[in-house]
């Protein structure tokens, strides 16, 4: 299989879209699927992602193997307002799925899906869309159904006075896309102290899980 690949020192300016992985298999078959898009530039590490902020490619596909330590999802928050940004996980809860989606990333995918599905994938992504997956597809469409509910009732911001200083942290974790886990080690608290608190802002906000706390978090500020 053959497609484009263009290296840093031939050229100057920023290829059409970014590969980023360690991994030859990987630059093998996202190179291949991504060709038919354009040219296709390939890096080894997460160190060009500062480059990416400066000059952002097209497209960025980002294997997360790259990383010893699986960043927050607020460290890429920037990267994925100003292209479209694929992860690539080895796996994925529905929650990190759904944190991830909330900053703004286009599509989360793992190893299980077919070259079929992935080029569909892509095809979704650079037309303005975003790839959910099955398991997480449900939670996502009952929080966007809630939000338009709740605001077809009413424009008016959260009142986040309604929280407690420990509520208004988590809330505002859960906003810039962090899962459960992340903000329990954050704060210093267990798991299941973090959902404790989440259903408090559920109901104190009226918002039915965090996808849709994210949403309404986002558009108040």
């Amino acid at each position: 299989m053959s497609f484009l690949i263009q290296n840093l020192n031939e050229v100057n300016v920023s290829a059409p879209h970014y590969v980023i992985s360690n991994r030859h298999e990987f630059q093998v078959a996202w190179g291949s699927l991504l060709t038919a898009k354009g040219a296709v530039q390939q890096h080894l590490d997460a160190l060009v992602l500062m480059d990416c902020l400066a000059a952002p490619p097209l497209s960025c596909v980002l294997d997360m193997h790259v990383f010893a330590t699986i960043p927050p999802p607020s460290a890429l928050m920037g990267l994925a307002k100003l292209t479209p940004l694929l992860l690539v996980f080895e796996q994925l809860s529905v929650d990190e799925e759904l944190s991830w989606l909330a900053i703004g990333v286009r599509a989360c995918c793992t190893p299980d899906l077919s070259q079929e599905r992935l080029a569909v994938i892509i095809d979704v992504t650079h037309r303005g869309g975003i790839w959910v997956s099955n398991a997480a597809l449900p939670l996502l469409l009952k929080g966007l159904q809630h939000y338009t509910a709740h605001h077809t009732e009413q424009n008016t911001p959260p009142n986040l006075a309604l929280l407690t200083p420990q509520e208004r942290k988590i809330a505002d974790l859960v906003g810039r896309g962090d899962s459960n886990k992340l903000i329990a080690r954050e704060l210093n608290i267990s798991d299941r102290t973090v959902k404790t608190h989440l259903g408090a802002i559920f109901s104190k906000l009226q918002v039915a899980d965090r996808v849709h706390l994210a949403l309404l978090l986002n558009q108040s500020h």
